[in-house]
């Protein structure tokens, strides 16, 4: 089996399980192998959670930057927007965000500060990538320096609908905040 393969298989039992109750023999089992043929790819579990968080970042990071180059030509409303739903379709079928958020929020102990210092690099990412939109923008009404971060915000909190609730609340909450979050950005006419 493949280092990617298994860091998939960790991914998801990571997520369902934490860090403390996801077994290394479980892994091996569900890639079809001897807990010890593990060890050949990781010295240990936490070589594994940090094999598994180091491609997540990437791959997150690789989608941030696909979706903004896809999307040059958008406003930065439609980009916003477009970005909060392309979020929750990749959190409904990609366990990466579902892992990023769990680790960064629920490490273990010993890794605190790892995860912390990884969800800022793509934090740092997206911010970056964001800037741009914001200083494009001639009608704002806030600082285009702190776009982004209030951007950020909204997406944390939306997120947090879809981990502790449901998609259906993603969407309600996305419909009222949506609204007031924009008008809050731009100046009147």
């Amino acid at each position: 089996m493949s280092e990617h393969n298994l860091i998939k298989i960790a991914i998801k039992q990571f997520l369902q399980f934490g860090y403390e109750g996801t077994k290394l023999a479980h892994i091996a089992e569900e890639a079809g192998m001897k807990k010890q043929s593990l060890y050949f790819h990781f010295k240990n579990k936490d070589d594994l959670l940090l094999q598994v968080n180091k491609t997540v970042i990437e791959e997150e990071i690789n989608f941030l930057q696909l979706f903004f180059s896809k999307n040059i030509d958008l406003s930065l409303k439609d980009t916003l927007y477009f970005l909060l739903l392309d979020y929750k379709r990749r959190y409904l079928t990609n366990d990466n965000n579902g892992f990023m958020f769990l680790l960064t929020f629920i490490p273990p102990d010993s890794l605190q500060n790892y995860f912390l210092q990884n969800y800022h690099l793509f934090l740092n990412h997206l911010k970056n990538l964001l800037q741009p939109k914001f200083l494009e923008e001639a009608n704002l009404r806030i600082n285009p320096d702190d776009g982004p971060t209030s951007f950020i915000t909204l997406l944390d909190g939306l997120f947090t609908q879809l981990i502790f609730e449901t998609p259906k609340d993603f969407d309600n909450s996305l419909c009222i905040f949506w609204d007031i979050y924009w008008n809050g950005l731009i100046k009147k006419k």
